[in-house]
């Protein structure tokens, strides 16, 4: 009677138990941090994956806007193209058990944008030098400025 009354208030309460609920297992995406800037095109994916071993047979991918990308076996990292046009893109990260079942989510919000590549202004490597330099340079007009003044008879 129990299980018929169990069985009733799930199938017409709308209480659905998920297959997250019933693992220890966890993923979690370290890299690209939620709500950061990727540029578009292809970037590395690092996740952190507990209770579970990837080498008892799991396997995990990432999700960009519900599309997946490929399987991960035996590694915490990938890399994945983040598709055109720029804006944001939802990154989901799914764990997977030996038969293919999900047994793990993670989701992150990333703003997708071109990045122009720019060369540095000036030559950090001369920086230090040249001001050297320079500040000889004004310290001995200072020296000089000093020595050379008319001296006043009194």
């Amino acid at each position: 009677m129990k299980q018929a009354i169990l069985f009733a208030l799930l199938l017409f309460g709308g209480i659905t138990i998920s297959s997250y609920a019933q693992s220890d297992a966890a993923i979690k995406i370290l890299k690209p941090g939620d709500r950061r800037n990727v540029e578009l095109g292809e970037i590395p994916v690092t996740v952190e994956i507990t209770g579970v071993t990837l080498d008892d047979g799991y396997t995990w991918q990432i999700l960009i806007d519900a599309v997946p990308q490929g399987l991960v076996r035996n590694a915490t990292q990938t890399k994945i193209v983040m598709p055109e046009p720029s804006g944001p893109h939802r990154l989901k990260a799914e764990l997977y058990d030996s038969n293919g079942n999900a047994i793990a989510a993670h989701e992150i919000l990333v703003i997708a944008a071109p990045v122009e590549k720019h060369d540095p202004i000036f030559n950090r490597g001369w920086f230090v030098p040249a001001m050297l330099g320079f500040a000889a340079v004004i310290i001995g007009i200072i020296i000089l400025g000093l020595r050379l003044r008319p001296r006043t008879a009194t």
